[in-house]
Parts: structure tokens; C-alpha cells; sequence
């Protein structure tokens, strides 16, 4: 009996160790696992907004510190782009995220100018910047004070505009249009019409070689603040009318430029605008499409210290992205929020 109950224990400490030995390998394996889950969803990815030291650099910068913020082993790097085209790079998946006006983007997802195909691969995650608003500003010793008195008048106006097919210059255009005026016009009344860069065309505004300029860009303008210290510079409204056509032909909002906005402006100013959202490949998971709309939503406070244009998103229109489709990753997100049904 006595050798009967040793035998016993020894078989019963034999299973103890080898389920001992069973639960570590499970453990180490579940650690093991749960490391390469980890890894898997580190966030390695990249955003292209706008020129090198322009202001949507700066807002692309602002997005991808947020990130980081929020996860510290994300790696975040931030490329130089275009307005128009962001849209294109990120739809054929060379680069996962970018900036872009609502309009333009959605001019890329349905294939209207500048565009000759459908981007139809691109998605929002949110609004980044609320509005930029469309300004038209001229030398103040023009003389004229509306675009009604310019084209009743045919001056013979000197007319700088972006590079054709730029969200500046279709907006431009197309405001010419409503008043049934053609670039071609402009240069038969003895004007002219030069497509150039804000920098260039303030600099030859400054010599008295070119009237008048045109943009959609965010207020204040650090351009036109600079402008404004060499030169007296003034804003022209939009007629109502205008605006209503321009908005629904391009997909714009009416919008109001506050008086005081630049220390010239000593009254408000009607006009078109558009907000600047962050746009992604359809393709992109929709966990880390959650991660990154959650990112900025949690930071607002933050990016309001990098750009003051950051300060005015909110919950009532973070979602306002225009016509472009939400990525299931931040519709999911905006839901939880209770920003949407």
C-alpha cells in the first residue's frame, strides 16, 4: 500500500509539471502573439499637404504631431504637395493620407476640372481646416471699388492668377464667368492676365505692374499681411448672386471675411469658401483611419497652438468634408461621438 500511495505521488507530481511546463509555452506564446499584434497595427505612414514653408505645411505638420501625441510609437513623416495633386497621389496609394480643399477633392473623386478621370479611391477622415475663403485683392489706388464697376467699365486690368487648373484660378474663372467675361476679354480691354504665385504677383503688384490677385486661402493670409506692410491693398466683396452660382457650380459655401481680419479692413466681405479636410485611401484600415480621426479630434486644443485657422474646427463641423465619401474608420469614430447617426 505504502509503495502503491508513493507510485501515486510521483505520477501526480509528474502531471503537475508537465501541465506547468504546458501553461508557460501557452503564455509565452500568447506573449509572443500579443508583441506581433502590437507591432502590426504600429502606425508607419506618411501625409503630404503643401509647399515647403507654406501655411498647409504647417497645418500637415500640426495633423501628424497629434498623431504622435496620441501614439508614441507611431511613425509619422510629412511630405511636400499640392492642392491639386494630393488627390491623385493618395487615390493611386503612393502615399496613404493628404491635404486638399473639399472642392478639389471632389472634383478628383468625379472627374471635373482640373481633372480628366475620377479619383474614385480617395475617402475623408475630417475637416482640418474649417474655411478658406476666397479673396480678391487689389491695390487700393486702383480705384475701383467692385468687380461691377471693373466690368462696366472694361478696365484694362492686369490680372495675376495661380497656375491654370489651381483651385485659385478656377474659382477666379469662374467668377469671370458669371459676369459673362472671359480671360480673353480682360486682355481686349488692353488688360492683361499673368499666372503666377502669390509671392510673385505681390511683388509685382508692389512695382504697379499688376492690379489685382485672386486665391482661396485661409484668413489671415500670411501673404497678404505681407503685402500689406509695402503697398495699400484692399478687398472686394462678391455679389450675392455670385456667390449662390460659384458655390453650387463648384461645390463652395458663402462665407464672410470679418472686418478687422487684416488691419486694412475696415468692413466684412462677402465671398466664397472652402475647408481644407484630410483626405485617405479607401484602402486603409479602418482601425488606423480610427486612430488618426481620434488623434485629432482629442488634440483640438493642441493644433489651435500651431495655427490659429485650427481653432475654429468644432464639433459642428469637423464633419462638413463637402461630397467626398467619410472612410468607415472615421465615420465609425464620428458615430461614437455622437457627431452623426
Amino acid at each position: 500500500m505504502r509503495l502503491l500511495a508513493t507510485y501515486s505521488n510521483i505520477v501526480l507530481l509528474v502531471v503537475c509539471m508537465l501541465g506547468l511546463m504546458v501553461l508557460g509555452a501557452c503564455g509565452a506564446q500568447d506573449e509572443g502573439e500579443s508583441s506581433k499584434a502590437n507591432e502590426t497595427s504600429r502606425m508607419d505612414t506618411t501625409i503630404i499637404g503643401g509647399r515647403t514653408g507654406g501655411a498647409w505645411s504647417v497645418f500637415t505638420e500640426g495633423i501628424a504631431e497629434s498623431i504622435r501625441r496620441e501614439y508614441e510609437d507611431a511613425i509619422i513623416t510629412v511630405e511636400p504637395g499640392g492642392i491639386v495633386e494630393n488627390s491623385p497621389t493618395v487615390d493611386v496609394g503612393n502615399i496613404s493620407y493628404g491635404l486638399s480643399y473639399a472642392m478639389t477633392a471632389f472634383a478628383a473623386y468625379s472627374g471635373t476640372e482640373p481633372y480628366d478621370q475620377p479619383y474614385e479611391s480617395i475617402r475623408a477622415v475630417s475637416v482640418v481646416i474649417p474655411a478658406n475663403y476666397y479673396q480678391f485683392i487689389m491695390r487700393e489706388d486702383s480705384g475701383y471699388n467692385s468687380l461691377d464697376d471693373i466690368v462696366e467699365n472694361q478696365v484694362p486690368l492686369r490680372l495675376a492668377v495661380d497656375q491654370k487648373g489651381s483651385a485659385g484660378e478656377i474659382i477666379t474663372r469662374n467668377i469671370l464667368q458669371q459676369y459673362g467675361v472671359t480671360y480673353e476679354d480682360i486682355i481686349s480691354w488692353g488688360g492683361s492676365v499673368d499666372h503666377l504665385g502669390d509671392s510673385k504677383a505681390f511683388e509685382l503688384m508692389k512695382d504697379k505692374r499688376i492690379d489685382a490677385t485672386g486665391d482661396a486661402v485661409s484668413v489671415p493670409s500670411s501673404n497678404i499681411i505681407e503685402a500689406s506692410t509695402t503697398m495699400d491693398l484692399t478687398l472686394l466683396d462678391l455679389k450675392q448672386e455670385t456667390i449662390q452660382a460659384v458655390s453650387e457650380e463648384l461645390g463652395m459655401v458663402s462665407g464672410t471675411i470679418p472686418s478687422g481680419s487684416y488691419d486694412f479692413l475696415g468692413r466684412d466681405i462677402d465671398t466664397v469658401n472652402t475647408p481644407a479636410i484630410l483626405l485617405v485611401h479607401k484602402d486603409v484600415s479602418e482601425a488606423e483611419v480610427y486612430q488618426v480621426t481620434q488623434a485629432i479630434y482629442k488634440n483640438l486644443d493642441y493644433l489651435g497652438t500651431v495655427h490659429e485657422e485650427f481653432s475654429h474646427l468644432t464639433d459642428e463641423n469637423i464633419m462638413d468634408v463637402g461630397s467626398v465619401p467619410l472612410h468607415p474608420g472615421a465615420a465609425k469614430f464620428f458615430k461614437e461621438q455622437g457627431l452623426t447617426d
